[in-house]
């Protein structure tokens, strides 16, 4: 029901297309994709020691990309994505509101499970870029923040320019919603 026109979405439907795009990283030649759920953030900002078990089942750094969603003050719907291949931290915002805090922190991560995994080579503040993606879809409602931050991360792990609009948001909502009721994404 959440991707019925104007309804926000609910972090059940951000986890599962996530899901999906980390699913289909795993099938084709696209990066490979590890997607953190819209629950780590809130935990990680409260300190490293609350996020250091979620990632003990897989190991990040051989991932080419990791979705992070964020979940502005429980109102607005953002998506931060960490390219291991660029070390580069980017934050999507589909209002265009900069949050260094979030960008901090998760740079702040990657040093710290760098150093409980053990690296051969320890990263330092130095070995990633954190950056506020400016040139980017906007949206014009209320409603849409958390489908522009999937989309962002659907395009971003096709390595596809952002080309869509706050027109496309109708079409969107249906696309999700028929990809989430068949388990996969259409592409």
């Amino acid at each position: 029901m959440t991707l019925t026109k104007n309804s926000w979405l609910n972090d059940n439907v951000i986890n599962l297309y996530l899901n999906l795009i980390v699913a289909r990283s795993q099938k084709t030649s696209l990066p490979r994709v590890y997607a953190m759920n819209t629950f780590f953030v809130p935990s990680l900002l409260k300190g490293y020691k609350n996020v250091s078990r979620w990632t003990r089942h897989v190991d990040i750094f051989k991932e080419d990309m990791i979705l992070v969603p964020v979940h502005v003050d429980n109102v607005h719907w953002c998506m931060a994505i960490i390219d291991m291949s660029k070390n580069m931290i980017s934050y999507y915002d589909s209002f265009n509101i900069p949050n260094p805090t979030v960008l901090n922190a998760l740079r702040n991560f990657l040093i710290k499970e760098s150093l409980a995994r053990k690296l051969e080579t320890p990263l330092t503040l130095k070995d990633f870029q954190v950056q506020h993606a400016t040139n980017v879809p906007r949206q014009t409602n209320t409603s849409d923040c958390g489908v522009f931050s999937c989309m962002f991360a659907e395009y971003i792990t096709r390595n596809k320019s952002l080309t869509f609009s706050q027109k496309d948001m109708p079409r969107f909502r249906k696309q999700m919603k028929r990809e989430i009721t068949n388990g996969r994404l259409d592409q």
